[in-house]
């Protein structure tokens, strides 16, 4: 993943978790959960709570600030 990509998706992260609005945030989810590898993709599950949408942000920014894909 180049450095514009990682760059565009912490931005998506930061509007997501300002967006007030559950549907939008689910839909930024899902285009950040596009963004990423295949490999590293996560398995949404169809039933999303606030909760899941905060945990997969946090996993997915973890993952680009620490493993560096």
């Amino acid at each position: 993943m180049d450095h514009i990509t990682e760059r565009s998706i912490l931005k998506m992260i930061e509007e997501c978790k300002n967006e007030l609005n559950i549907d939008k945030e689910i839909e930024i989810l899902y285009k950040i959960n596009s963004m990423l590898p295949t490999s590293e993709q996560l398995k949404i599950p169809s039933l999303i709570t606030n909760d899941y949408v905060s945990h997969a942000l946090y996993t997915i920014e973890e993952k680009l600030l620490v493993a560096q894909w």
